[in-house]
C-alpha cells in the first residue's frame, strides 16, 4: 500500500501547476484591454476576407460546449498546456478545440471563434474551459481551473458534468488501469 501512496504522490507533485506559469496567467489580465482590441479587428478583417458567417460560428460553440468539458486552446500556449495536464491529471474526459498554434497564427474562422468566445464570456485570452455548459475561465483566471483545483472544487465540477472516469465508466475508472 506504501508503494501506491508512494507512486500517487509523485504523480501529483509531476501534474502541480508550474508556479511561474500561474503567475504570468494573472498578470496576463492586465493586458486585457490590448488582446480584446486585437482580438476584434484580427476576427473582423480575417472573417471579412474569409466570409465567415459570425452565426455559424456562434451555432458550433454552442455545439461544442454540451459536452461534458471542452477547452478551446493554441497549441503553442503554455497557459494550454498546463490547463490540459491538469484536466489529464483528474482523468477527466475532455474535448480539446485547438483554435490554431497562436493568436497571431489564426484563420479567419478561428479568429472569428476566438472574438465570439470572448464576447460569450468576457474573456480574451485562452484557454477557455467549458465544464458542464459553463464557462469555468481559463487555467488562472476567470477563476479558472487552477484556482478551483486548489479550493477542492474541480473534481467535484467534472464529475457532476460527467466528465470523469468514473463518470464515464460507471464508476469503474482506475488510474493506469492498475489502482
Amino acid at each position: 500500500m506504501a508503494r501506491h501512496t508512494l507512486l500517487l504522490s509523485a504523480i501529483a507533485q509531476c501534474a502541480a501547476l508550474n508556479p511561474a506559469i500561474k503567475l504570468a496567467g494573472k498578470g496576463m489580465a492586465l493586458l486585457g484591454p490590448v488582446f480584446t482590441l486585437e482580438n476584434k479587428l484580427q476576427a473582423a478583417a480575417l472573417g471579412a476576407i474569409g466570409g465567415v458567417d459570425a452565426d455559424d460560428v456562434k451555432q458550433e460553440i454552442a455545439e461544442d460546449i454540451k459536452a461534458p468539458c471542452v477547452i478551446y486552446t493554441y497549441g503553442l500556449s503554455p497557459f494550454s498546456t498546463e490547463a490540459v495536464a491538469l484536466l489529464e491529471s483528474k482523468g477527466a474526459n475532455f474535448e480539446v478545440r485547438e483554435l490554431g498554434p497562436e493568436w497571431f497564427l489564426l484563420g479567419p474562422r478561428a479568429s472569428v471563434k476566438r472574438a465570439e468566445l470572448e464576447a460569450m464570456t468576457g474573456q480574451s485570452s485562452l484557454p477557455h474551459v467549458f465544464i458542464g455548459g459553463e464557462h469555468i475561465g481559463g487555467l488562472a483566471t476567470g477563476p479558472g481551473i487552477a484556482t478551483l483545483d486548489e479550493d477542492g472544487e474541480l473534481d467535484g465540477l467534472l464529475a457532476s458534468a460527467g466528465a470523469t472516469q468514473s463518470a464515464a465508466t460507471g464508476g469503474g475508472g482506475k488510474l493506469f488501469g492498475t489502482f
